[in-house]
């Protein structure tokens, strides 16, 4: 027979190359059986071996039985039938050089171009030149993200609430409280009903820098610098003026072996907490570092631990004193253990135990100094909370000389907490998978102050939280329940939740920077219900409604509901 001419075909390696390989063996034997050297007599060229590939091609999945049944069907109608054998012809001759063009027959041809189409196809998507130049590589290791939220919120106060409850947070951000002058410090207000239209807006990008190397960067709106909050208010700035962006997160995730990652900058809670303890806005500066074993395995532990620095002293403190003071940096140190466990397709539970440590978090007594205007420091200034919501003890922390000769002069006072912190949480979450899609998840956590000392808050002086009797009257402990029905998440069009939660914390329980910012108006001495519910609107789109109903756990009358309507899209 005279030489094949050579092909090259580059494909994807695959097994089914197999099947395509003997489709062009079985054209090739064809175009053969019609040219033939000189001197050969094609009659006498065995149909079987054609035949034989025709069964091959089969059992090999390219032809259908019934394909190929009508191959040799239509081949046995073309040749006709005659009583004897025709005198050979003579052999068709090619010219020197010329390519002999195999005829494939049409299924055949189909069956390839089909086969090439999808091979190649997949290759270019795994390879990236699907659409050469039209995109760069990076592009395909960062992911943009975000989610937008409009609220209706309304703040409805009792009539009966006490009226004269001291700004401290105000005091504290300011230049002091003249506790000898005739003006009155900034007063919250307890009794008047408000409403208000807020937004939330967060765009983030994720970029993959190597394998093991993440890192992410979001940023959030927002009407102040507030840890715990990122809602901008709706003619907050009057006359429809421009907000504010802030850094709500930055920093590199690195998992240098498995199951572990290490996050070092601004990041979202490590934790598994609830708002009891940190609002689900708050993000943590430092380093933290979670280890999980066998994730998604029926038993599955986890530990996390972390360094988060709070507050940095200012590096020329105080800036208007020759000398100067000592830094006072405040410091959380965070750790906790828990597992997560399947019992079956029906029921989980997860559990976790954490301690939490803040570090020079309490007021300090500043040693005798002198206060005539807001230019003068004393050197404990910085041991009061740098953020406050409302519900911790307070005490004064300026030791105040009085000069004789000016008995009238200002004596600008500063605040400080007077307790310590170092929070022991327990938290459990039972989930009840029995009526898919459906879920039913009970939710418990609970908080106690391991650092408290009434006796201790009593001799610093007071000046909130106070009883009838004019003394301290607060507490170290906190409780959450709260039973969700419904979908977790809402991600699509008729997807919805309902939940209904009792909470109780008392004063001194946990700092109250970092606890929910919505219930009681954020902050720490408050028990009540909160009632919500959600249901979606379309992809990853949902209305939002909640009812938190609060009231004071110790000190003067202060009770607060608030009513929150959200429309929530996340992308």
């Amino acid at each position: 027979m005279p030489s094949m001419p050579h092909f090259s075909l580059r494909t994807p390696t695959s097994s089914r190359l197999a099947p395509l390989a003997l489709a062009l063996l079985l054209a090739a034997h064809l175009a053969h059986a019609q040219s033939v050297p000189a001197g050969v007599d094609a009659s006498r060229i065995s149909p079987q071996a054609t035949l034989k590939l025709i069964d091959l091609l089969v059992k090999k999945g390219v032809l259908t039985r019934a394909e190929a049944d009508d191959m040799i069907r239509e081949a046995a109608a073309a040749t006709p039938a005659v009583a004897a054998a025709p005198a050979p012809a003579p052999a068709y001759q090619t010219q020197p050089g010329a390519v002999v063009v195999p005829y494939i027959p049409e299924v055949v041809r189909e069956q390839i171009k089909d086969e090439l189409r999808a091979e190649v196809t997949q290759q270019a998507k795994e390879e990236g030149w699907a659409a050469p130049n039209q995109l760069p590589e990076w592009t395909q290791r960062v992911q943009l993200y975000g989610d937008v939220r409009v609220r209706a919120e309304s703040v409805f106060n009792d009539n009966g609430n006490f009226n004269q409850f001291p700004d401290f947070g105000g005091i504290n951000a300011g230049s002091g409280f003249d506790v000898v002058g005739f003006n009155n410090p900034g007063f919250i207000n307890t009794t008047k009903n408000r409403g208000r239209m807020r937004v939330r807006a967060r765009l983030g990008v994720k970029a993959q820098i190597a394998d093991w190397i993440q890192a992410d960067v979001r940023l959030a709106t927002g009407s102040d610098r507030s840890p715990v909050s990122t809602n901008q208010t709706l003619g907050g700035g009057g006359n429809l003026s421009k907000y504010a962006l802030w850094l709500d997160r930055a920093y590199l995730r690195l998992t240098p072996i498995e199951h572990l990652s290490v996050d070092a900058g601004r990041f979202g809670n490590p934790f598994w907490t609830s708002e009891l303890q940190f609002d689900n806005d708050l993000n943590f500066d430092g380093i933290a570092a979670k280890y999980e074993y066998m994730p998604g395995a029926d038993f599955s532990p986890w530990a996390t631990v972390g360094f988060f620095p709070v507050f940095n002293t200012d590096f020329d403190f105080g800036s208007t004193d020759v000398n100067k003071t000592s830094s006072r940096d405040k410091w959380l140190y965070g750790g906790q253990v828990g597992a997560s466990w399947k019992f079956n397709d029906d029921l989980s539970l997860k559990l976790a135990l954490g301690y939490f440590e803040y570090d020079k978090f309490e007021g300090k007594l500043s040693t005798p100094c002198v206060v005539l205007s807001s230019n003068y420091t004393c050197d404990t200034d910085l041991s009061r909370p740098q953020f406050q919501q409302f519900g911790n003890t307070l005490f004064p922390i300026r030791n105040i000389i009085v000069n004789p000769d000016l008995p009238n002069s200002p004596q600008l006072q500063y605040y400080g907490y007077a307790s310590k912190f170092g929070v022991a949480n327990l938290h459990a979450a039972l989930a009840i998978d029995a009526f898919d899609p459906v879920r039913i998840l009970i939710e418990g956590d609970v908080v106690k102050n391991t650092r408290y000392d009434a006796n201790r808050i009593r001799a610093l002086g007071a000046v909130n939280n106070l009883g009838t009797d004019n003394r301290y009257d607060g507490g170290d402990m906190g409780y959450f329940l709260n039973l969700t029905v419904g979908q977790g998440r809402i991600a699509k069009a008729g997807d919805w939740n309902a939940s209904v939660g009792y909470r109780y914390l008392e004063s001194d329980a946990v700092p109250d920077a970092f606890t929910d910012s919505d219930f009681h108006l954020g902050g720490t001495n408050a028990q009540g219900f909160i009632l919500g519910g959600a249901y979606g609107l379309a992809r990853n789109t949902w209305l939002g409604l909640r009812w938190l109903s609060a009231k004071e756990i110790s000190g003067p009358p202060y009770a607060t509901d608030v009513l929150q309507i959200d429309l929530n899209a996340e992308f």
